[in-house]
């Protein structure tokens, strides 16, 4: 699938989200009603054939309709257990899917994606994929979404 191009107004809402913005604190730094973030974010919905904040934020970065955070080391590895919930939470996967995709339960799988986020510091599951893209665990080589949607990344020449 190939999305449709955000207006300007979505693209900065859609940054404060990745930036790990809440509704009512994009609302306020765009000084904007916190009804219009919640509109422009189903319209980014639609363009880009994805829902869930996370899986917004990573379509936004394969389509660079978002520009993609400068990469950084981080202090220390990730196993290949946090790289795989990452890599599922990117995606859109809710915490059933991951449960169900990696055989636990939806507790545990809860668990696992809180203490992702403790780890690396982010503030919520949108602001965990762009700390992903930033390390370098999600990149875009990811493109098929848990809703099945596979979306295009522009060809560099």
């Amino acid at each position: 699938m190939t999305p449709l191009p955000l207006t300007r107004a979505q693209g900065r809402v859609l940054s404060k989200i990745a930036e790990g913005s809440n509704t009512d604190e994009t609302a306020d730094e765009l000084a904007i009603a916190p009804g219009t973030v919640s509109v422009q974010l189903i319209s980014i919905s639609r363009k880009l054939g994805v829902s869930g904040r996370a899986a917004l934020v990573h379509a936004a970065y394969l389509t660079e309709q978002l520009s993609r955070p400068e990469r950084e080391a981080f202090d220390g590895e990730f196993t290949d257990t946090e790289i795989q919930t990452w890599r599922l939470v990117a995606s859109g996967a809710s915490a059933q899917l991951v449960a169900d995709v990696c055989r636990i339960s939806r507790d545990t799988a809860r668990d696992r994606i809180r203490i992702l986020r403790r780890r690396v510091d982010a503030a919520n599951d949108p602001h965990l994929v762009t700390l992903g893209w930033r390390y370098g665990v999600v990149d875009d080589s990811l493109v098929d979404m848990a809703s099945g949607v596979l979306i295009a990344v522009p060809v560099r020449g």
